[in-house]
């Protein structure tokens, strides 16, 4: 009898839904570079926002998972554990970097939509 812990099962969800919730604002590879390199107008800046938004949220999540998981590992096995929470740092700083980029192309909106 396999048995699965509630823990494993948020953390699958977690992994698995938050991609798609992130979606909501992402753009692709292409339209990101694309649009990037223009921003020339408040819809652009909103939609780079909505971009960087949107991949913090998924940052955040990871950082979120890899935090579940180092609790896990320190039953067990302490350089997994030590090196999940390293790398959940790096997702939490991640998506404060993109948070600011976001935040910084949304005044770039409304200087744009201002003139």
């Amino acid at each position: 009898m396999i048995t699965i812990r509630p823990t494993f099962v948020c953390l699958a969800a977690l992994v698995l839904c938050a991609p798609l919730l992130a979606q909501s604002g992402k753009l692709s590879d292409a339209d990101f570079r694309k649009v990037a390199q223009s921003h020339s107008n408040a819809d652009e800046h909103r939609r780079l926002a909505a971009h960087y938004t949107a991949h913090a949220a998924e940052h955040e999540a990871d950082a979120k998972v890899h935090d579940e998981l180092a609790k896990q590992y320190d039953k067990a096995e302490a350089a997994l554990a030590k090196e999940a929470r390293h790398y959940a740092g790096h997702s939490r700083e991640a998506a404060e970097a993109l948070r600011n980029l976001a935040t910084i192309h949304q005044e770039l909106a409304k200087e744009h939509a201002g003139k």
